[in-house]
Formats: structure tokens, sequence, C-alpha cells
């Protein structure tokens, strides 16, 4: 933190009249990679970088850079007060914000999660090849770890830093023409269940061998945690961000107080302890609040950050973006509360169905139902009468989200953390009528 601060403190003074906002970020991170029942690759990257934002007269610029040296420094503003120079006044432009006290995260680092060395995620990797070796299976994937140090601050009062460490092994196994996918991340590495991970990309990969074909059509559908985050998280966003509600772009816009999921969804945005917590201050410098987006069912709240705050004559909650973005503010540490049916019980009591381990090429169709598209991959199986069946090749589904969550049979009562763009917490969630809108070959 002392580095981040010196540096701020040398932008400030060459800031000279004009408001100066501060970005930096350093980070540390290491990878193993295997394929083939072999480690490939081993990668590591220290980097610090810079984004400086300068208002003055109405005008404001940016800039980046990757390195705080007094010569890059001087050339960056000379460039940045010539922009400033060529622009025509925004009388609308707000100032910076003036300094406000930030509540302090859990306790989000980990020295030895950051400091896991090359001989570690080895180990963790040679121990699935030598599984994957005596089941005549194949394994891929990488163990990645390290820690961020974020820093806003501003020549009006604001200076917020904040450190995390993280860690997350992503693996896939073949066998045959199965495979099956598991992914454990954590904060802290001594949490993540290595072996657990191993035996269900194992498992997942036998059960899914020999796939057959099924039409699409609706099914009951039962999403572990891994597919029901990428839903959500698109709902988080779209459903949630202040801006959108305030373009009339949100599903929830004019719904705020009635319910518009199942009453046995609550959603919460926390980045300040729970099972999704992060940074505590957004980049505007501003304190994280608690937001319960979804009480039972019921809409209760946007986030905002102060632009969309003003114009929704509410207050900010400390969920700004880095300026300039399109998106506005948006819900960065999502958590499902969790429900009482554990997976295996949700699969027990589905006569017909389709369970499935994850989705990708994901992507959105309509904001204003979060209507979205996507495949299956990596073990998707067939229900029936209450067991797994068979493994059956991947579909492409396409469905909003919003009414697909009025139709939840259950809610799981394990969650599990994923580290994507941001953090999202969730237990698996059993559908009806999920739309599975095409088949594939493989």
């Amino acid at each position: 933190m002392k580095e981040h601060k010196k540096i701020c403190e040398k932008i400030f003074s060459l800031a000279g009249r004009c408001q100066a906002e501060v970005l930096v970020s350093s980070s540390e991170s290491a990878l193993t990679r295997f394929a083939d029942n072999v480690i490939s690759q081993n990668v590591s990257n220290t980097a610090t970088d810079i984004s400086v934002r300068l208002l003055h007269g109405g005008r404001v610029t940016r800039f980046s850079l990757n390195q705080p040296s007094d010569k890059a420094l001087k050339a960056a503003f000379a460039a940045a007060h010539d922009a400033l120079a060529a622009q025509k006044p925004d009388r609308a432009l707000e100032d910076l914000p003036k300094g406000a006290p930030v509540k302090e995260s859990s306790k989000l680092f980990f020295p030895g999660t950051a400091a896991l060395s090359p001989l570690y995620r080895a180990g963790k990797a040679g121990a699935l090849i030598r599984k994957c070796k005596k089941a005549g299976a194949v394994a891929y994937g990488t163990l990645e770890n390290g820690f961020r140090r974020t820093t806003l601050a501003n020549n009006r009062g604001v200076f917020a830093s904040h450190i995390e460490s993280y860690a997350v092994y992503s693996v896939t196994v073949r066998d045959g023409d199965g495979f099956g996918w598991a992914e454990r991340a954590a904060l802290d590495a001594r949490t993540i269940d290595f072996d657990g991970a191993d035996r269900t990309a194992l498992e997942k990969a036998r059960l899914s061998k020999h796939p057959k074909g099924v039409p699409p059509g609706r099914y009951t559908v039962i999403l572990e945690p891994a597919a029901a985050t990428s839903l959500l998280s698109y709902l988080g966003v779209y459903g949630f961000g202040g801006q959108f509600y305030n373009e009339g772009q949100s599903f929830v816009t004019g719904k705020l107080g009635k319910k518009v999921v199942s009453e046995k969804l609550t959603l919460l945005d926390n980045a300040l302890d729970g099972p999704a917590a992060g940074m505590p201050f957004d980049y505007e410098g501003r304190p994280r609040r608690k937001v319960a987006l979804i009480t039972k069912g019921r809409a209760e709240a946007v986030v905002h950050d102060r632009h969309s705050a003003a114009k929704a004559g509410a207050a900010s909650t400390g969920h700004a973006l880095p300026l300039p973005n399109t998106f506005g503010p948006v819900p960065l540490n999502l958590s499902l509360e969790k429900g009482d049916t554990t997976l295996a019980e949700m699969i027990k009591s589905t006569k017909k169905g389709i369970l499935v381990t994850q989705f990708h090429y994901t992507n959105l169709l309509r904001p204003l139902t979060v209507e979205m598209t996507g495949m299956t991959r990596n073990g998707t199986f067939l229900v029936e009468d209450g067991r797994v069946t068979a493994g059956i090749k991947n579909l492409r589904f396409t469905e909003s989200i919003v009414s697909a969550l009025n139709r939840v049979a259950a809610v799981g009562s394990e969650p599990e953390l994923y580290l994507e763009w941001g953090r999202f917490c969730a237990p698996a969630l059993k559908l009806e009528d999920f739309n599975f809108s095409s088949a594939t070959e493989f």
C-alpha cells in the first residue's frame, strides 16, 4: 500500500489545479496448465497498471500507463493537458467526490495462497493425472493463484485500498467420448477440495460416455451451481444496474416492491461479508453497501453510482465502475440464498429431466426479459425416474431467465463460489419447462 500511496502523491503533485483521480492495480499471478496427462505450461506475471482521470473547467480526460517514472508521467500529463485544452466545457460534469469512510471487508488476503509454489501446483495436477491414467482417462486443466491490490484515490480526500488473494482449480477429464468438468475457487487455497473436484470430473466423464441425442423441447432442468451462476450473473447486470433501470431497459423498472421471480429466491449483492465478499469500495471511492436485490421473489432495489443515483433521486450504493463506461453501476458480489434441497434430492424427485453441469457461449438476446442463449458443456445428462440414466449430446438453450426463474421447483442447499469478472455464489436450481431450442452433434 505504501508504494501505491507514493504513486498517488506523485500524480497529485503534477495535477496542478486539476482534480485528479488515480486507480492503481498491482497483481501477481501464476498458473500451471496441463493437457493430455502432461504438465504443459508454467507461467507467472507481475504487473502494475495506473489509470489517471483529470477534470478541469468542465473538461475531462483519462490516461493510463504501467510504470510511474518521472519521465513517463510528465509525458502523459503533457498529452492530457493538450486533450483538456481541446475540449468544449461540459457544465454538467460532476466534480470528483470528497473522501468518505470505507468499512473494511472481511479478511480476504491469505499470503500462503498468493505464494503457492510451482511444486505445489504440479502436485495437484499430478494427483489428477495419476487418477486419470489409472482410469484410462485424460486430464486437462489449470491451477491458478495470485493476489491483487487495488487503490482508488483523488486529490479531494479519497484514499481507499484493498488486497485479496485467490486460487482457482479448473479441470476437464475426457474418458473416450465422455467429458466431465469441475471447478473450485477460493480466496484461501486451503479450503479447496481438490480431491472432490477430481472425483467429480472423473465421474462425469465416465457417465457421459456414448452420449445419445434427445430432441429439443421444454424439459425439467437441474442446473448445477456453475450453470446457475451463468444465468444469475446476466440477471444481476441487466436487471439491477441503476443506469439500465433509469433508461427503462431493466425488467424491474417500475416493479420495485413487486414479485418478479419465484418466492423461493432471495438475491443479495454484498461485498462486505458473506460468501461473495470483495472490494469494499467502488471505482469512485464510495463505500459499497449491502443491497438486497430480491427478497423472496420481490424486487427490492437496484445498485447505483453517483450519476445514476442523482437521476433516480436516490443515493449511491457504491457500485461505480471505472469511468468512462457504457454500463453504469452493476452488482459484482452476487449471492443467491441457499434452499433446503440437495442435488441428489433434486435428481431423485425428477420423473424426466436434464442435468446440466456447465454452460458456455452464453449471450444476451433481449435485455428487458433477460432472454439468453447458450450451450451445455462437459457433462449433460438425462434424468429418468429419479436417477441419471445416460449422458446426452449437448443442447442449445434459448430462454428468458426472468420467466425461467418464475418456474423454480427447488433451490439447492450447497452454494459454490465462482471468481470471474465478479464474485458469484449460488446453489443448484431446479426449473420447470426450460427451453432447449436445438440439439447438436457433439
